[in-house]
């Protein structure tokens, strides 16, 4: 962990970049209930397809600051690379299936059950990105002590 902040100390692009990413992180969550898309082409669409890339792009957002955050973090293309394969397994396997579920058992409304509800907390939050920083810490923790 000390070598994670010891190049956060010497670069200040990276320092940069994840404030950067917190930004985007915060504007994610603070505008979370505007709905883009329609603000944007001022079309008419389904209230399921509307919910339906509104999450996309929230997964989106969300996913792109935090591969931002850890690439700044640890420097290290190898866990840049996890980190990609994390997103898109997220975004294109886990949210249609998270969507397929939610439109089909409860419609386009933002309130869920408590099993939907967690789920899409594991999925439009970065939650599985952010397990990726214990995951390495505890990997590298172990490889060490094997050394």
């Amino acid at each position: 962990m000390k070598k994670e902040f010891d190049h956060l100390k010497k670069s200040p692009r990276s320092l940069f970049l994840i404030a950067l990413a917190v930004i985007g992180l915060c504007s994610a969550y603070l505008f979370q209930r505007t709905d883009l898309v329609l603000s944007i082409c001022h079309c008419e669409m389904s209230p399921e397809l509307s919910f339906a890339l509104h999450k996309f792009f929230r997964v989106l957002m969300n996913d792109l600051c935090m591969l931002l955050i850890i690439h700044a973090w640890f420097n290290d293309s190898t866990i840049t690379r996890l980190a990609i394969w994390i997103q898109l397994v997220d975004t294109f396997f886990l949210l249609p299936v998270y969507l397929l579920i939610k439109l089909s058992l409860e419609g386009p409304t933002e309130l869920s059950s408590p099993l939907l509800s967690q789920f899409h907390r594991l999925i439009v939050n970065p939650t599985l990105l952010i397990l990726l920083f214990p995951a390495v810490y505890f990997q590298r923790a172990k490889f060490d002590r094997n050394e």
